[in-house]
Formats: C-alpha cells, structure tokens, sequence
C-alpha cells in the first residue's frame, strides 16, 4: 500500500501524506474479460491491468511472478479493507457465514444484514452484535430452502461501521425432513431436528416398541423451516423412561416419518 510521498531534503526528511491511500487487490482469474482503462466499483475507481497471464507461477530472470490479475483502488482509510473475506457454507438447513477482518482495524463487534430482494433491502438480523472475540461466524438458521438471500456484515469501530462486499447465497429445494437425535445413544437429553417444507400442524411424538405413546413433544401449527425440540426422557407423566429403544415420529400434513433412538441409563 502506498500512502504518501517523501522527499529527502539536505537536511531533513519532510513527509506529504495524501488524503487517500492506494491498495491493490487480486481478482480471480477471468474476472474481467479484457484489461485496461478504468472501472467503477465499490465506490472507488478500479484500474484493469492491461493484460491477463495464465494462472500459475512463472520464473523470471531474478524474480518469480505470479500469474493473476489485479486492481487498483482508491481508500480513504484503513478501515475501507476492514474484511479480508468472506464466504458461506451450507450445512443440512443452516446457512454458515464465515469472515476474516482485515489486520490493520480493531473491530468491537459485528451485525449481520440480510435481504432477498435487493441490496437496499439489507436489514439487520442480529439482535445485539456478535463478539469479536467469539469467533467471526454466524449461523443462519432462519433461511428457508429454495429461495436465495444476499448477506451482508456490518463491522463496528468507535469510528462507525463498516461493511463487507455483499454475499449471495442460493438454498436447493428441499422436502419435509426428520433428522436423526443427537446425541444416540442419549442420558438424560437428546435434541430432535426437523425442516418444514411449509406452514403444516405438526405432531412430534416417541413411542416405546410395542407402539405405545410415551410422550408428545409438539401439537400445534409451525411455520416453514428448522425446528429443533429436546427430549429430556421423560413420559408424559413426568417420569423416567427406562433404558431401551424408542420411536420418535414426525406427523406434518401429509408427511408421516419415523426414526429410531436409544436410551442408556
């Protein structure tokens, strides 16, 4: 990054340093089709280089040189590069946003922003800012199957707060699901996951192996997307039931779906 220009006086080193700052950035391979000339993006004015080698590493006459392609582009502060990255994973129904902060900014916390229009429908989902401490990771795990959504993450400073680029991310269709317990084998609790399709009346329900009800986790109406209900293994009674097999089954509209669990006392 360069920052400013110094001027080696007789006596003295007199330093000018610019409002503005230049760093450069590397662009995926065949990010742009052709180089040169300038481009807007971001906010900044963003230079092509003029060329694009291939991908790789090649030797020079004393130098190695990396094949790539870079910009150029215009900050007004550190805090412009606050993300270093930032990249989504799906795991099962939960959408895993993971980010790095750039070095050069302590951040206090973070927001999470999402929309599924536009990115001026960004809103904030996170109630009270994420630690900075804590991990720079959140877990979505409101997102509903077959629809896309943009995210966005808000970094807070003393100065303000500053945003990363926006991330967009496409969930598959997905039918009605019943996940297996964790844990299994269990003593004393286990949690049961299951993914709603649609709006349905649900009915989550064990039974022990001769097809007797043993308890009712959930009678009622639940909205589209993952739920999640812990069995603490206990009857309806409110007593213990004793080691052994049991059927847990899920009952949402027209989908009927039973698994197996295990208690060892």
């Amino acid at each position: 990054m360069r920052s400013g220009i110094s001027l080696l006086l007789p006596l003295a080193v007199l330093v000018i340093l610019s409002t503005s700052a230049l760093a450069q950035y590397q662009v995926l391979h065949g990010h742009f089709g052709n180089g040169g000339g300038v481009r807007s993006g971001g906010g900044y004015g963003v230079y092509d280089t003029a060329g694009q080698p291939a991908i790789g590493v090649a030797a020079g006459a004393s130098n190695w040189v990396k094949g790539g392609f870079w910009y150029c582009a215009g900050i007004s502060s550190t805090v412009d590069v606050a993300f270093a990255s930032f990249l989504s994973e799906l795991r099962d129904d939960v959408v895993l946003l993971v980010w790095e902060a750039g070095g050069s900014t302590s951040f206090e916390g973070f927001h999470v922003y999402r929309s599924e229009t536009t990115e001026e429908a960004l809103s904030r989902i996170t109630e009270v800012p994420l630690s900075a401490a804590g991990g720079m990771e959140y877990r979505d795990e409101t997102a509903l199957a077959g629809r896309t959504y943009l995210y966005r993450i808000g970094a807070l400073s003393r100065e303000g707060e500053w945003f990363s680029p926006t991330l967009s991310v496409s969930l598959p269709p997905k039918p009605t699901t019943l996940y297996q317990n964790y844990p299994n084998p269990f003593n004393p609790t286990t949690r049961i996951a299951f993914y709603l399709a649609s709006v349905s009346p649900v009915n989550l329900s064990i039974f022990d192996v001769r097809g007797a009800r043993v308890r009712t986790l959930v009678e009622r109406e639940l909205s589209a997307g993952r739920h999640v209900e812990t069995w603490d293994g206990r009857n309806d009674a409110g007593a213990r039931a004793g080691s052994g097999v049991y059927y847990y089954r899920l009952r949402a509209g027209k989908d009927l779906i039973t698994r197996k669990l295990v208690i060892v006392r």
